[in-house]
């Protein structure tokens, strides 16, 4: 494996224990979700993770260690002779059984699972990965590129119970498992959840806020990767976990900016007034997802999606909605960007490109610096792996990118920002993150600074035929483009864990 791989693998490995680390040492007030040095420790006798591996399954260890002990009705450490070990293997989907997933925590917990909140955590357990791995684990690991994991050192016994796991999306299943063998899962077994059952707590959903718009439609995207419509709910009410909110304002500004999609989702509120306008309406949302409005977005609210994103929220915003980023550049609105984003994360020109295809190449290396991108180079093998580089009449090893756009480019000016994909005929940016506060300091120690939020800029859309003459969303496989939507999607989902972070430097060993 090289060295990229095994960095970002690592990384994974890393956040893994130091949320099971933190949870052992500290409780519920664990390991801020930055995870940089001195952010845990491994000297406490807590349960050990693993690390991912490049293209095959992840390793772990674990078993009733430090003071750890064993789930009732399991054994743990149990002894096997002639080099035998005790193994579950198998690979993770997401909710639609398509595509294997990438950077999945696999573990058996320490105690019953225990019920996640709803919306951004606050109090004691905000900006910490720890608060969402309370229950602690005998074993763990994390899936490879391939979405396939290796558990080591496993419990034995009937209904052993086994946790997938990224951020807010969890799901529980039972296995039996044999003594001193590997114990392989079917293949489409393991999947993330669709849908929770009301009063189930062992699984778990994240709350997502989409707010459409007239040029796309992100919305679809959540049903085409699992997720069932009876999931979707206008607005802030109802048992379902996608909450949609209408974008663009039809009397604003004379048409330049944001328009609405038509049809109309039934029964979902403005977003202007029911969702951005205020922290309080945007903290019940783990995610928030911004679907491009054909124009500079309607009535934005910058300061409000920076606080939301400071407290810990995650968003991601498509084409038009750089306003958010930018302040408005051609619509003539009175809102602006903060003074710490705009020029600060990209040089922004609003120029738009309707080109019929770009071709993106993957960037694989850290902003202004050779090292490389550990996530990037994550996505380049897991794009290569689903069949999506080198398509389409693209490059090899480039991602083919219909209807693109080109209103940013981000250079080594712009520390906060990490580009993920380039166009590969000009320096435009397709795709680029940022974790916040952006301005927040290194720790004292040295360390990599303590970010809460994350947000994702993507000037490509959902493409495609997804959804049907009366508006509804279709099924269907995802394109090339939006498979790295949807790895940004998981990724966003998960801990934040620095882009420039060494595992080395982390502080917590990784078991191999």
């Amino acid at each position: 494996m090289h060295s990229a791989s095994r960095m970002r693998s690592q990384a994974l490995g890393v956040a893994i224990v130091a949320a099971f680390a933190a949870v052992s040492a500290c409780g519920s007030n664990g390991t801020k979700s930055g995870f940089g040095a001195g952010s845990g420790g491994s000297g406490n006798g807590a349960p050990s993770g693993g690390s991912g591996g490049s293209f095959g399954g992840g390793s772990g260890s674990g078993g009733n260690t430090g003071g750890v002990a064993c789930p009732s009705g399991l054994q743990c450490n149990v002894s096997c002779s002639s080099g035998a070990t005790t193994t579950i293997t198998g690979k993770v989907y997401d909710p639609a059984g398509n595509d294997p997933l990438y950077g999945i925590a696999v573990y058996v917990p320490a105690v019953p699972l225990v019920p996640l909140p709803r919306g951004v955590p606050t109090g004691a357990d905000a900006c910490s990965c720890a608060a969402l791995f309370e229950s602690g684990a005998v074993a763990s690991t994390v899936t490879g590129v391939d979405g396939s994991f290796k558990l080591s050192n496993a419990p034995v016994g009937s209904n052993v119970p086994l946790v997938l796991q990224v951020g807010k999306w969890r799901r529980l299943v039972r296995i039996d498992v044999t003594a001193c063998q590997d114990n392989p899962q079917p293949d489409k077994s393991l999947t993330l959840p669709s849908t929770v059952a009301p009063g189930e707590t062992d699984d778990n959903m994240p709350d997502i806020a989409v707010s459409t718009g007239s040029a796309d439609s992100l919305e679809c995207l959540m049903h085409r990767i699992g997720l069932p419509l009876t999931e979707f709910v206008g607005g802030s009410g109802g048992s379902g976990h996608v909450h949609v909110f209408a974008g663009g304002n039809a009397g604003g500004v004379g048409g330049i900016a944001g328009q609405p999609e038509l049809p109309a989702w039934a029964g979902a509120p403005p977003a202007y007034t029911s969702l951005w306008d205020s922290q309080a309406h945007m903290m019940p949302y783990d995610i928030t997802l911004f679907s491009c409005e054909g124009g500079e977005t309607s009535d934005a609210n910058p300061a409000v999606l920076e606080q939301y994103l400071d407290a810990g929220g995650r968003a991601f915003a498509s084409h038009f909605h750089y306003a958010w980023f930018s302040g408005p550049i051609h619509s003539g609105q009175s809102y602006s960007a903060p003074a710490d984003w705009g020029s600060n994360l990209a040089t922004w020109s609003g120029a738009g490109g309707l080109g019929l295809q770009a071709n993106g190449k993957i960037v694989q290396t850290l902003n202004g610096s050779a090292q490389p991108f550990a996530k990037g180079v994550a996505l380049f093998e897991w794009l290569g792996l689903q069949g999506a580089l080198g398509v389409n009449a693209a490059p090899a090893m480039e991602l083919p990118i219909l209807q693109p756009r080109f209103d940013a480019v981000v250079g080594p000016g712009n520390k906060p920002s990490q580009a993920w994909i380039q166009d590969d005929a000009s320096p435009n940016t397709m795709y680029f993150s940022f974790d916040t506060p952006v301005n927040q300091p290194a720790q004292p120690d040295g360390g990599p600074p303590d970010y809460c939020g994350r947000a994702v800029f993507s000037d490509l859309h959902v493409s495609g035929d997804t959804k049907d003459p009366g508006g509804t969303c279709n099924d269907g496989l995802l394109s090339p483009q939006e498979k790295a939507l949807e790895f940004m999607l998981f990724d966003l989902s998960s801990c934040v864990i620095p882009d420039t972070i060494p595992p080395s430097d982390a502080g917590i060993p990784v078991a191999n």
